[in-house]
């Protein structure tokens, strides 16, 4: 059961975040944070379509492939990749009320959580 909390707990973060202010919106934080590497508004709508795609293409890889590592180790990786890159375009985006950092944290505790849970699963046999 805890692996499937972990699972579609994941999922869902990455599908919400890959349509609700990627893809519905774009949302303003979104493409300012875009827009703060040189893009134009037209090239940041663009980058966050793309994301946004990303996002939910690894949302529906948690979902599917929820029995192997590797969706897990993707979202940390991503997770981790996407905090330094806040981090280094746009720092007050890490500590404002409603920022990633917390996000990216619980997210990648349920990975890590989902990891140990495949280990105990695969040394029963």
């Amino acid at each position: 059961m805890t692996l499937q909390v972990c699972r579609f707990s994941i999922a869902f973060i990455w599908l919400y975040q890959g349509i609700v202010p990627k893809w519905l919106g774009p949302h303003a934080d979104e493409l300012r944070m875009n827009m703060a590497l040189g893009l134009n508004e037209a090239q940041a709508h663009l980058l966050s379509y793309v994301g946004g795609g990303l996002e939910v293409v690894l949302g529906l890889l948690v979902l599917v492939f929820y029995r192997q590592r590797w969706p897990y180790v993707i979202t940390i990786a991503a997770l981790f990749g996407l905090f330094a890159f806040t981090l280094l375009v746009v720092p007050a985006f890490t500590v404002s009320a409603f920022n990633s950092t917390t996000v990216n944290l619980a997210v990648c505790s349920l990975a890590v959580i989902a990891l140990a849970e495949l280990r105990v699963m695969e040394s029963r046999g």
